[in-house]
């Protein structure tokens, strides 16, 4: 048996354990075995770290409770007996190793794994922990389950069932009340014990189940030479297995017991077949296991006895029993934890930098579940990436060097605004990931107006938190930027509008309609399209709207440029609404005041798209240089406007026509790109510029608060506004302010419980807004979310600053202005 136990354990399988009876009494044999098993298969967390045999602890001790000394203990004394069992009980078997002392004592909390916070107040009130650990606690709970169902009747040579609470057990086994356990009820209920433990630490239920990482079934190797204990300790076994359990099906454990001596398997089991000859004991395992499968659940023979051949079979004798041995690989399953933990540290950065997130930072949200996908990572172009959706204060992947560190600023001041309780949060959608330098500009300065707009709130009822949200290169992903504010906006009721809205497309048309559809307000600075009017009732604008502007234009270039013919250019983009409804209004409002249109024609955009080459066009704008009274009309995007200008200069020799172009053309013209084509006779509208105030900068921060506070912060307030961008979203951000003031004049509740919407709705006749762009009054009965007449102005493109040439619009915040154009 020796020689077996090590030759299988040096295969590595660390289950098998080796007990014989000892010499004690004959009732304490196979407590004192089991004992032995329990402390070699659990002692030293071989069965997993941390676990241990709390049911056959547990058991163990009532047992001890019917050995003591006096016939019969108290019931002060059983309790009295579980305090010592929390706190120092011990078990002890002999081992079979010569040692000096030959009696190991194993504590019981080496395989008990009884809860820290029953352990402690053991000893101080143990009769309440008694009661607390049999209701609460699950291996006191399993004495009641155990045995077999009422409705079927016992055979005469099983015993009864011990079952019942815990404490009754105790009292009973003491001798208090009911009669003494027999002592093959003690042996059941031990063996059933530790069976239970060992079932739970090879438990394969669950993907996950602890048993999954054993490579090995536990084996008990006994030795039969002497004594009943053995015996017994079978009997035990087979009784338990053929037990009807309380509920659910057969329980299997996973067990396996080998015996060895000249014991006879009838001594166990009457009903055991005869021992296989010696040599392959293949016929005879087939035979047992069919019968085993067949036979009813209380008639199973669990016993298959050998001989133990006196000679090792030849070398050429092979078994099929072989192949149910154990498993000499692991299981897929034991290469689960490793295999979780090798794609959370791949999963997690991945995830993360797939949502713009901190490399280490979860992807996941606890509560309430979700995914934190506010944030997705998508193509710039250029093999560049952006990150579109709710960036918050912090925009990843956004060079904040670039933006002049407003974004600090603007955290700066969201930290003391958090402080008042009565504050609200705005989002500024807009392009934060332009993926050009005339871009960046645009960026920076609509991030600088709303920092000042957000400084004076800091004075008000209502200041205001501002987060940021990206909708991508040309607001190609606004949708989905929108969507994300509106769950943000679901999850925190302080958020009450958005403002900003980048550039008048599609995809920002689709982010109104969504803000609309879920009642948030949103104030567009530079957007103009006429279009997004329709797209939500809750959709305001700080500029004028492209048929206004074409109604302007068109003026200008009869009256100004005493132009009679014009040709009309413009992004033939399908998604670019602004530039479509600009050269739609241009080819109506044209003709109406005397200007002929002699081409109307526009760009594409892609290889694939519709239109003609911007190069093409702008060779055939030459054409207009020859006629003095004919004009160029260029509604197309800044972007294109230097392809257009190079077509042009290939073709017009220096003599290039006059150009009237709109406000976007703004962006190039303050880049300084306009200085590569001399001689070009270029004037543009703008929604707003610092040249209102004359092109003396010491006397624009004179005259104007708002350069004041603009060049306390950042510097360079009038060379960097004469595009008007921070102008635009000083004033949306104004319209918010308000709109909030307009609200906690009536009521405070109304701004917590409805927002701003009835604020917005006040903003006309005396309640305007006198922006630093031009008045905002939104009175206008066929375009109620529309300024009316909101100030336009044309600058002219020198080869210094630009100059102003003409203004139109109601501007009561500015009663001078300086027209300095030559």
């Amino acid at each position: 048996m020796h020689e077996r136990w090590t030759a299988h354990r040096l295969r590595g399988a660390r289950q098998c354990v080796m007990v014989a009876p000892s010499h004690v009494a004959a009732e304490q044999g196979v407590e004192q075995l089991l004992a032995a098993a329990a402390a070699q298969f659990f002692q030293g967390n071989r069965l997993g770290r941390g676990r241990g045999a709390p049911h056959f602890a547990l058991a163990s001790w009532l047992a001890t409770l019917q050995r003591e000394g006096r016939e019969r203990l108290s019931e002060d004394e059983v309790v009295a007996q579980l305090s010592a069992h929390f706190s120092q009980y011990e078990l002890f078997y002999e081992g079979q190793e010569l040692r000096e002392d030959t009696q190991i004592r194993v504590p019981l909390a080496t395989i008990s794994d009884l809860p820290w916070w029953i352990k402690l107040p053991a000893s101080v009130l143990p009769r309440l922990v008694l009661h607390i650990a049999d209701t609460v606690f699950g291996p006191q709970r399993w004495f009641e389950h155990r045995g077999e169902s009422r409705q079927q009747e016992r055979r005469r040579d099983e015993p009864e069932p011990l079952k019942g609470s815990l404490f009754t057990l105790a009292k009973r086994f003491a001798g208090i009340e009911g009669q003494a356990p027999t002592r093959q009820q003690v042996n059941a209920l031990l063996a059933d014990a530790l069976l239970e433990d060992l079932r739970r630490a090879y438990s394969r239920g669950g993907l996950f189940g602890r048993g999954r990482r054993r490579r090995t079934y536990p084996v008990l190797l006994l030795g039969c030479e002497s004594g009943e204990a053995t015996t017994d300790l079978l009997r035990a076994i087979k009784d338990v297995r053929n037990s009807r359990p309380r509920r659910g099906t057969f329980k299997k454990d996973p067990l396996l017991v080998v015996a060895a001596g000249p014991r006879a398997a009838s001594d166990v089991d009457a009903r055991a077949q005869e021992e296989a000859a010696p040599g392959s004991p293949e016929a005879a395992y087939m035979g047992w296991h069919e019968g085993l499968k067949e036979a009813p659940r209380r008639d199973r023979v669990w016993l298959l006895p050998f001989a133990i051949p006196t000679s090792p079979p030849p070398a050429t004798v092979r078994d099929r029993v072989m192949k149910l041995r154990p498993p000499q690989r692991v299981p897929w399953m034991s290469f689960v934890g490793l295999g979780l933990l090798v794609a959370g540290v791949v999963a997690v950065p991945v995830s993360s930098h797939e949502f713009c997130r901190p490399w280490w930072s979860p992807s996941v949200r606890a509560w309430p579940p979700g995914v934190l996908d506010a944030m997705t990572l998508e193509d710039l172009g250029d093999d560049g990436k952006q990150c579109v959706g709710l960036a918050g204060e912090d925009p990843p992947r956004v060079d904040t060097k670039e933006l002049g560190g407003v974004i600090d600023k603007i955290k700066e001041t969201n930290a003391k605004v958090v402080l008042n309780p009565k504050h609200i949060t705005v989002v500024h959608l807009t392009i934060l990931s332009p993926g050009n330098e005339q871009g960046v500009r645009v960026a920076r300065e609509e991030l600088r107006g709303l920092a000042i707009a957000q400084q004076e709130s800091l004075e008000e009822d209502a200041p205001i938190r501002l987060l940021l949200a990206n909708a991508g290169a040309n607001m190609e992903y606004a949708d989905r930027a929108a969507q994300k504010i509106v769950e943000e906006a679901r999850r925190d009721p302080r958020i009450v509008g958005v403002v900003g809205l980048g550039l008048s497309t599609q995809q920002t048309i689709d982010a109104v309609q969504r803000l609309g559809q879920a009642g948030l307000p949103s104030v567009g600075s530079a957007t103009t399209a006429d279009e997004l009017i329709d797209a939500s009732p809750y959709y305001y604008q700080v500029s004028p709207g492209n048929r206004r502007q074409a109604v302007f234009a068109a003026a200008y270039a009869s009256a100004d440029l005493r132009a009679r013919r014009a040709r009309v250019y413009y992004s033939a983009d399908p998604d670019d609404t602004y530039s479509h409804e600009l050269a739609t209004a241009m080819r109506d409002e044209l003709p109406v005041a005397g200007v002929e249109i002699s081409d109307h024609a526009g760009y594409r955009v892609t290889d694939e798209g519709p239109g003609e080459s911007v190069g093409q066009l702008g060779r055939r704008a030459c054409q207009a240089a020859e006629r003095p009274d004919e004009i160029v009309v260029y509604a197309g995007r800044a972007e294109r406007f230097e392809q257009f200008l190079t077509g042009m200069k290939l073709a017009c020799q220096n003599r290039y026509p006059r150009i009237l172009a709109t406000d976007d053309v703004s962006r190039f013209v303050l880049s300084g790109a306009n200085r590569k084509y001399p001689g070009l006779r270029l004037e543009y509208m703008t929604l707003a510029s610092s040249a209102l105030w004359g092109a003396d900068c010491q006397a624009t921060r004179r005259q104007s608060g708002f350069y004041i506070r603009y060049n306390g912060l950042f510097g360079g307030a009038c060379e960097e506004n004469r595009d008007g961008r921070a102008l635009l979203t000083f004033d949306a951000l104004a319209v918010i302010r308000q709109a909030a003031a307009n609200v906690l004049a009536k009521d405070a509740v109304t701004l917590k419980t409805q927002g701003i919407v009835a604020g917005l709705a006040d903003i006309r006749g005396k309640g305007l807004v006198s922006g630093v762009s031009g008045d905002l009054d939104y009175s206008d009965s066929e375009a109620p979310r529309t300024p009316v007449d909101k100030a336009i102005q044309v600058l002219r493109a020198t080869e210094g600053q630009p100059c102003l040439a003409k203004v139109a619009g109601k501007f009561s915040s500015q009663p001078w202005i300086a027209r300095d154009c030559p």
